[in-house]
């Protein structure tokens, strides 16, 4: 992945460095309840959190003008997945307007992601990569929150705490303990995390 994109995502986590997983954002459901649940209504649950925490996040950020949240608000659901943002790309910056604003020329930038930002978050070299990753950070923290409810709920009793694999790996995970009895499994992301956002996630063991 680009440098400047990791960069970026550990200066957007340094600045949310209080927010602790799951943090101010309220667990839809409980864990009886979810496992009962079917795919796609497991998916949506994760998907409402998540654009929870996104705003939550947007807002504590000082990346956005605070007069257009209630827009952000609005578009944030249209949020896929992976890349994605919000923001309309149907009117761009010219390349004279990229220029002054100091932004790279080949990329295209949103006029209505500049309408939104702050001085602070057109000051960044990728500004158009923020929300995505403020999504990344988000996600794979109420997903993992879920499944390791769904887990305990379907009576596991040991759990293996897995990562990705590559670059962006958390360095911390290497010397970590990882299997533990369901009920004493840590939190993602793991104290003392490396990585630009946790990718780390949870698997079922088999008893010995």
């Amino acid at each position: 992945m680009a440098a400047d994109f990791l960069e970026l995502a550990k200066k957007v986590r340094e600045v949310l460095a209080t927010k602790q997983a799951g943090d101010d954002v309220k667990t839809l459901v409980s864990a009886a309840s979810y496992v009962v649940l079917n795919r796609n209504e497991r998916n949506d649950i994760v998907r409402k959190e998540t654009m929870a925490g996104m705003m939550r996040d947007i807002e504590k950020s000082g990346y956005f003008k605070p007069e257009k949240l209630s827009h952000m608000e609005r578009i944030i659901p249209k949020i896929g997945g992976y890349y994605t943002d919000p923001f309309s790309y149907s009117d761009c910056l010219s390349e004279e307007e990229k220029e002054a604003l100091h932004f790279k020329a080949d990329r295209k930038i949103s006029r209505e992601m500049v309408e939104c930002m702050t001085e602070k978050g057109l000051s960044e070299k990728e500004p158009q990569s923020i929300i995505p990753i403020i999504y990344y950070m988000n996600y794979f923290t109420i997903s993992r929150k879920y499944k390791l409810m769904e887990l305990r709920a379907r009576g596991i009793t040991k759990i293996k705490i897995t990562n990705l694999g590559g670059d962006l790996d958390c360095e911390h995970i290497k010397d970590y303990p990882r299997i533990f009895p369901v009920n004493q499994a840590p939190a993602l992301p793991l104290p003392g995390c490396t990585a630009p956002y946790c990718r780390c996630d949870y698997e079922a063991c088999d008893d010995p």
